[in-house]
């Protein structure tokens, strides 16, 4: 069911008409029958899945929670020593790491054959001339890569001790299978979302003249311009015979790329966040003017937000924080100062992020090189942040100045849409554009096509 269609419009129609009406004291299950039946409408084998994922993760989110709790009724025991209390405790943490490790890995290998079995079954069969093993025929969950990220970090807030574990399955199914988030995300918390799911909401005209606004800019971003530009990218790059294209006609395409990107997401985003406050629900807002972004790294704070978020809280953190990482800091700062042992372990955990941001875009190499040139752009601005203050030091460079301000956010832009370079063409055809952007521009190429 397309979001622009006839029948996601009816959907939507009727369900608001039920939702402040005839479910207007249980407006929750309004939306889950809303949301089921929308995802049932875009590929019912696929429902099983959803719920695959909706009943491991609500079971163990339940059985961390009874661990915590045995754990603590034996801490309170009579008699028992602090000793013994340390090792109780010790061993409720082991058991709900193995049982994380259990649920998440599940989930993951889920999402990895739906999202990269195909692709490495077709490079096994052609590596040694075999027939690709089968696919068994499934079809890709909606919104599966969305709905598995969210309801992991579930667990793991589980985990962390940030909120109770649901005890209804049913409304934890609502969380991860609201119909607007399934279409392109955002990836929302479970904190933020269940207490609205679980108020009472009242129709309100302006919040609806708002909400409608919203869909419709959105949509105008992302079928007048998205969908226009596209034809146009795809005349220059995507032609089989490349030896004419030159550099001027290559970086047009990766400009108007640049800008069918934005429009097709930041558009998207918007129908969907519009779609949701007409049933008065706030989600996670996941565009904040990326293309005015001083540095790398505040872009991906303003693009694709709850991504950005979601990799920083359960990915980022994680790794830069442990026992290996902290002693490979400590290691930096002996030997390179205590900016290095700051720096460098961050900046290694960001590659690691990035890699992963990469591929979770998709399985070819191109996404890898494109999440790894991220990372690694922003790693080198971290470690060479003290060199880089010197230098506007040494050259007076007025760096509280609009001029230079305006100079970082040209930068940034330059440094983005080279990375677009890759994200959009294959890798060695990401080569040949930027090559030719520097080496054969020919200017006068755009007038003669």
């Amino acid at each position: 069911m397309e979001i622009y269609s006839l029948s996601f419009f009816l959907l939507v129609s009727v369900g608001l008409i039920l939702y402040y009406t005839v479910f207007s004291r249980c407006q929750w299950i309004c939306l889950l029958g809303l949301s089921l039946l929308f995802f049932t409408a875009s590929g019912w084998k696929g429902l099983v899945f959803l719920l695959l994922t909706a009943l491991t993760i609500w079971l163990g989110g339940l059985q961390l929670a009874k661990l915590e709790a045995d754990s603590a009724a034996r801490r309170k025991a009579p008699d028992i020593t602090k000793d013994e209390k340390k090792a109780i405790k010790a061993q409720a943490v082991r058991h709900k790491k193995c049982l994380v490790a259990a649920v998440l890995t599940a989930n993951f290998l889920v999402l990895g054959y739906f999202k990269y079995w195909s692709y490495f079954a077709e490079l096994l069969s052609g590596a040694f001339s075999a027939t690709a093993p089968s696919s068994l025929g499934l079809v890709m969950p909606l919104g599966i890569s969305f709905y598995t990220f969210q309801a992991v970090g579930y667990l793991i807030d589980c985990y962390r001790g940030r909120h109770p574990a649901e005890k209804n399955y049913v409304r934890f199914l609502l969380f991860i299978s609201f119909f607007p988030q399934l279409v392109q995300g955002p990836i929302n918390r479970y904190g933020e979302l269940e207490p609205q799911f679980m108020a009472r909401h009242t129709w309100d005209w302006e919040r609806t003249k708002r909400a409608l606004f919203l869909f419709a800019f959105g949509a105008m971003k992302k079928y007048a311009i998205s969908n226009l530009t596209s034809p146009t990218i795809a005349a220059i790059l995507d032609v089989e015979d490349a030896s004419g294209l030159t550099g001027a006609m290559a970086l047009l395409a990766i400009l108007l790329y640049s800008l069918q990107q934005y429009a097709d997401f930041s558009g998207g985003i918007d129908m969907v966040l519009g779609v949701a406050q007409l049933y008065d629900i706030q989600m996670m807002p996941n565009f904040r003017q990326p293309y005015f972004s001083t540095s790398l790294g505040d872009f991906w704070r303003r693009w694709h937000i709850s991504l950005g978020a979601w990799m920083r809280d359960y990915l980022f953190y994680p790794f830069a924080l442990t026992k290996p990482m902290q002693r490979f800091g400590k290691w930096a700062a002996k030997h390179g100062g205590k900016h290095l042992g700051r720096v460098l372990p961050a900046a290694v955990a960001n590659l690691l992020v990035f890699a992963v941001v990469g591929i979770w875009h998709g399985p070819e190499i191109h996404y890898l090189v494109w999440g790894l040139y991220n990372g690694a752009v922003i790693a080198l601005s971290d470690l060479l942040e003290p060199a880089f203050k010197k230098l506007n030091a040494a050259l007076h460079i007025p760096t509280e100045s609009r001029a230079w301000h305006l100079f970082r956010i040209l930068r940034t832009f330059v440094i983005v849409n080279i990375g677009w370079y890759f994200d959009r063409n294959g890798f060695m055809r990401g080569l040949f554009c930027l090559q030719k952007t520097f080496t054969d521009f020919r200017f006068d190429s755009l007038a003669a096509n």
